[in-house]
């Protein structure tokens, strides 16, 4: 059986084993569920329109699921994310591409140790669907250049063992000094992008570091709900001031049981993930000079749709 296959079924075995586990035990002490939705956008033009405009067209689909335990002296928490987006703008003729693309599980155990202070174990895995794509910033609508990323191309794994901070119930602060990450690439031709060459030039890359996450939610408004998690990365083994940053928050509007708005942000910053830049400013220079280097990367998605709540 395909190795990426075999590790994504086993994560996924893990995370429907503690659901099962909800419909044998306690329920009281289960809390499980998931949402999905749909959102769609269209702009569209007469060809005599004097204001001008582009027509654009996505669909974004969205499922996430939790399944969590909880007693007087311990809880594991388990969510799993699915995320699929595509958009086309100009001619009909040019090509739907991907604006969205996720597949994150993340599982904790904790064990209280005080009111507040829980001991902990932590695992997070995230990958993506389908092909990624480098495109010319200026020329935004036209056909992609460069495939730069697939399915465990690359793939994250981190594992790590620490302490979590809980002052309040919408509140945590999760430390570990000792984190194992791993970078998979399985496409030998995308290894260079994700994974410093001259460390090594397999498929998997092990970092051993320090790592910190922090997560909040809360009810800003009657039916609007924010939730941020952000998670910072310092490995011990190679420049260790260089810290990987990955921070996300979601807003919810809720319409009605069916229809929801959602604005999403994510910004990330990774030391090993390098981008080609070409310095386009004439009047530099080093003009048309091109540079690698890692930069940081932002995501930002508003969309409206269905929303559908299950198992709850």
């Amino acid at each position: 059986m395909n190795p990426k296959l075999t590790l994504l079924f086993v994560l996924f075995l893990g995370f429907a084993t503690g659901l099962q586990a909800q419909a044998e035990g306690d329920s009281i002490r289960w809390k499980r569920g998931g949402v999905a939705s749909l959102g769609f956008t269209n702009a569209g033009y007469s060809d005599f329109w004097q204001a001008g405009g582009i027509p654009a067209q996505s669909v974004i689909g969205r499922i996430n699921m939790f399944g969590n335990y909880k007693d007087s002296k311990q809880s594991w928490q388990n969510d799993l994310a699915f995320a699929y987006g595509l958009a086309r703008q100009g001619s009909s003729e040019n090509p739907f591409i991907k604006n969205e693309d996720r597949i994150e599980l993340n599982s904790k155990y904790g064990y209280n140790f005080s009111k507040q202070l829980l001991i902990s174990s932590q695992l997070n895995f995230r990958t993506q669907f389908a092909p990624g794509f480098k495109f010319n910033k200026n020329q935004p609508t036209t056909i992609p250049e460069d495939t730069i990323s697939d399915f465990f191309a690359p793939a994250y794994l981190n594992f790590g063992v620490g302490v979590d901070y809980q002052p309040a119930e919408n509140i945590s602060v999760y430390y570990t000094p000792v984190n194992s990450k791993m970078t998979i690439v399985t496409i030998d031709e995308y290894r260079p992008i994700y994974i410093p060459q001259e460390i090594t030039t397999g498929a998997v890359r092990y970092e051993l570091g320090s790592n910190l996450t922090l997560k909040y939610r809360k009810e800003v408004a009657k039916n609007i709900n924010f939730q941020t998690t952000a998670n910072f990365f310092a490995n011990y083994l190679e420049n260790f001031g260089n810290v990987d940053v990955n921070w996300e928050t979601l807003t919810t509007a809720k319409v009605n049981s069916w229809l929801a708005i959602n604005f999403s942000t994510n910004l990330i910053y990774d030391d090993d993930i390098k981008f080609v830049v070409v310095q386009d400013d004439p009047a530099t220079p080093n003009f048309n000079e091109e540079r690698s280097g890692p930069r940081t990367q932002f995501q930002h998605i508003l969309t409206v749709g269905l929303t559908y709540t299950f198992l709850q």
